[in-house]
């Protein structure tokens, strides 16, 4: 595939389609032109600023519009791009900064604010405010001439230690990975592509320039859309989506809601997987709703490899399987499988996934020695200046051709789309001077997202639910939710091995979450029945009705738990609500007054 820069991919489109909406979100729309006015004043601004060939612009925006003209606008000066989401918090957005040490910061026209707190983790970075320039007119800046291995985009993908190490993407990689996917999928200037993934992952890439390249149309709902299963439903099928991108997590609560909302989803064509494992039981109900009319794709491959380099169509096969395949790799990928020893491993052996392509990223930022430990020279050819990228990850090759993921080489695993270091997490555990010793693992139940587990050393004498608490918000100010144990437990002494290793086999994960002695269990069959409902969702059940639902789960299970409220009790409950009233007690008395409104609704009309 001969390059050619995503900026020209997005101009042609300009061009052809100039008054067709480009960018779509809540609080208006961007149509082509208009688009191409925004993204050329910022352009303007940020040369007048400094901003250059390969200069590190990092941008806090909000607003997906803003945040869109400015990627644009970076890539269009040739610099790279740093996006971040304004849902971080502050220190670790402080962490990242500290990190990618920009050149400039582009902040939001309401994101200033948040822009003070972390000002002063890179306080040589010019600040540029687009609420200040986008309505300005663009001036003149020298065109760029982009290059195959131009550097174009930081993402920062573990971060678990409290480092964020970050990865510079490959301009070429870009190029090659949204134009075989557009490709793929057949999208075209018709398409209407939402927008759900943060722009802290570099999955946002295919969100925004998929569409934009071939000039569809970028879908933004609003926040509490997307964190509503329900509405999100509703939001597919009224704005006439053809495509998203997401992780399993949260096609899984989508799924669920299905049954509820009933869409037609006429108009979707492809829900694109990625980040974490599919389970079978993922697309079994997707299935029995739609068959194979809206394709399922189960998309594989680390950041370091440029966002995807395996593909695999789900099939209703697939559903009833064991496991759903990671597929074949896209064009001008090798998979290799590989022992020990660094010899291919036969079919239906298990080997390491090693990946061979021109279109990886360019290693990691300014961490050269992590870069060449990852990225080593090809075992299968002894003498050639070929590298691949060792992935960690554990995989064999099925009958048909296609690959079957198995797991992690190491200590990191995925939790909800985020990349894990358990060596990370055990250490800041151990920073509590209560902890002698911490042992983390990750735990994958057959019927539910895996979530992490949490033993931890304190001898006797400890408030075990003291110490629970006082971890959790250790942890909470240091991690991203997905990398913060979901079960916390103390023992006396963590089991070792005859060498004084760790024994994690001999750790057993409990069934249920230590009750508090004070606590309240369900009272009513409304409490009974909420209560059931994050016992399937969350890793462990809850026995206090007092207890707040962020204390034991995350921002990803708040889907699953819509949803199912909605199922058992015919009522939608919007999120905000949801936010206000996260005990068992404050949800059950929410949705009574639900269920009373609805009633004398009824009453009023006679029905």
């Amino acid at each position: 595939m001969a390059f050619e820069p995503i900026q020209s991919l997005v101009a042609r489109a300009i061009d052809r389609f100039p008054d067709r909406v480009a960018v779509q979100t809540a609080h208006g729309s961007l149509r082509y032109r208009e688009l191409d006015q925004r993204v050329d004043a910022v352009a303007a601004e940020l040369y007048r600023c400094g901003a250059r060939g390969a200069s590190v612009v990092a941008v806090l925006a909000g607003d997906r519009a803003e945040l869109t003209a400015a990627l644009l606008a970076v890539l269009r000066l040739g610099g790279v791009v740093v996006p971040l989401d304004v849902g971080t918090r502050p220190d670790r957005l402080g962490w990242m900064l500290r990190e990618a040490d920009p050149d400039l910061l582009v902040v939001g026209a309401d994101d200033g604010g948040l822009a003070e707190h972390v000002r002063d983790t890179c306080d040589r970075a010019t600040l540029v405010d687009l609420g200040t320039v986008k309505d300005r007119p663009g001036n003149d800046y020298p065109p760029h001439v982009p290059a195959p291995d131009d550097p174009c985009y930081l993402f920062f993908t573990s971060g678990s230690t409290g480092r964020p190490k970050g990865i510079l993407g490959r301009l070429s990689a870009v190029d090659h990975y949204i134009r075989w996917e557009a490709e793929l999928l057949g999208a075209g200037p018709q398409w209407r592509v939402g927008q759900l993934i943060s722009p802290a992952f570099d999955a946002v890439l295919r969100d925004l320039l998929l569409p934009l390249s071939v000039g569809a149309t970028v879908c933004v709902p609003a926040e509490d859309v997307r964190l509503d299963p329900v509405a999100l439903c509703r939001w597919l099928d009224r704005e006439r989506i053809d495509l998203i991108h997401c992780v399993p997590s949260v096609f899984r609560a989508l799924a669920g809601a299905i049954d509820t909302v009933r869409p037609g989803f006429e108009a979707l064509k492809c829900v694109a997987l990625s980040g974490e494992r599919v389970l079978p039981t993922d697309a079994a109900g997707w299935f029995d709703r739609f068959g194979e009319r809206i394709r399922l794709l189960n998309l594989y491959g680390p950041s370091e490899t440029t966002m995807t380099k395996t593909f695999h169509f789900v099939t209703a096969a697939d559903a009833r399987g064991r496991s759903v395949p990671i597929g074949r790799p896209m064009p001008d990928t090798v998979v290799l499988l590989l022992d020990e020893r660094g010899r291919e491993v036969p079919p239906g052996r298990v080997g390491e996934v090693h990946l061979r392509t021109a279109y990886r990223s360019l290693g990691y930022h300014r961490r050269p020695q992590e870069t060449e430990r990852a990225f080593i020279a090809d075992p299968t050819r002894p003498g050639d200046d070929e590298v691949v990228y060792r992935t960690g990850d554990f995989a064999r090759l099925l009958p048909d051709g296609t690959l079957d993921f198995l797991g992690r080489r190491d200590r990191q695993v995925k939790v909800g789309g985020v990349r894990v270091e358990l060596d990370g997490v055990e250490q800041l555990l151990r920073e509590d001077p209560s902890v002698a010793e911490a042992a983390v693992v990750s735990v994958e139940p057959d019927d539910a997202p895996p979530y992490l587990c949490a033993f931890v050393e304190t001898g006797t004498g400890t408030d075990s639910e003291e110490l629970r608490t006082r971890l959790s918000e250790h942890l909470r100010a240091h991690l991203p939710d997905g990398a913060i144990p979901a079960v916390i437990v103390p023992l006396e002494l963590i089991p070792r091995t005859i060498s004084g290793k760790i024994d994690r086999k001999a750790l057993t994960v409990p069934v249920r979450s230590p009750t508090r002695p004070d606590a309240v269990a369900p009272r009513t069959a409304t409490e009974r029945t909420i209560a059931g409902i994050w016992a399937r969702t969350l890793p462990a059940p809850v026995d206090d009705v007092h207890t707040r639902f962020f204390d034991v789960g995350t921002s990803l299970a708040v889907i699953s738990v819509l949803a199912r409220l909605t199922e058992e009790f015919g009522v939608s409950v919007p999120l905000a609500d949801f936010l206000a009233n996260q005990t068992i007690e404050g949800l059950s008395n929410l949705v009574e007054r639900l269920l009373l409104a609805d009633d004398d609704a009824d009453d009023l009309f006679g029905s």
